[in-house]
């Protein structure tokens, strides 16, 4: 009977600790996103489509504020309203040869930071995401709960998966702390 009470407080103990680290928020500084970040990346994306129109190799040399800035962008614009989870801002540091990237989402009425590290590369057309690390919150979780979300659903078509590169980059690697597209 006791041993039972003390296994019981044990779990509690426990299921409080994750839940006051889920709740606390990431640590790591946040990049700032602007509308001149997009810009800037949106152009750098357009001279290397037109370097490959012309039949030119091109690298673009990306900062984590352009990509930060893109990145909010997009996902705030491919946001759904409904639903309990809605995503609110992103940040993303470029660190050597990769990437930590901090997602704020709201959840039931709560914002969750949802901490990501891992390497960036290029396979098939898809941009290939490595998940070395992730935190919710402050409570480290599996890589593999996040890596099996950054798959493409099975059956879907090209204009259905969001991890899909446009056809004329044919890599994309961090180095140096940038994000290098390279077109063919």
């Amino acid at each position: 009977m006791k041993i039972s009470r003390i296994v019981s407080l044990g779990i509690l103990i426990v299921a409080l600790t994750a839940l006051v680290l889920a709740l606390l928020p990431s640590a790591t500084a946040r990049v700032a996103a602007s509308a001149q970040g997009v810009k800037s990346f949106d152009e750098k994306v357009a001279a290397l489509a037109l370097a490959q129109q012309n039949g030119a190799a091109q690298t673009a040399h990306i900062t984590e504020a352009e990509l930060t800035s893109k990145l909010e962008e997009s996902l705030i614009a491919g946001a759904s309203s409904g639903g309990n989870v809605q995503f609110k801002t992103a940040s993303v540091h470029l660190e050597d040869s990769g990437f930590v990237g901090i997602f704020t989402l709201g959840v039931y009425g709560k914002d969750l930071d949802l901490t990501l590290a891992g390497t960036l590369g290029a396979a098939g057309g898809r941009l290939q995401v490595q998940i070395t690390g992730a935190k919710l919150g402050r409570l480290p979780i599996p890589p593999a709960a996040v890596s099996r979300r950054l798959e493409a659903p099975p059956g879907a078509g090209p204009s259905d998966d969001p991890l899909r590169l446009p056809d004329f980059i044919r890599d994309v690697r961090i180095e140096n702390s940038e994000l290098l597209l390279e077109a063919h």
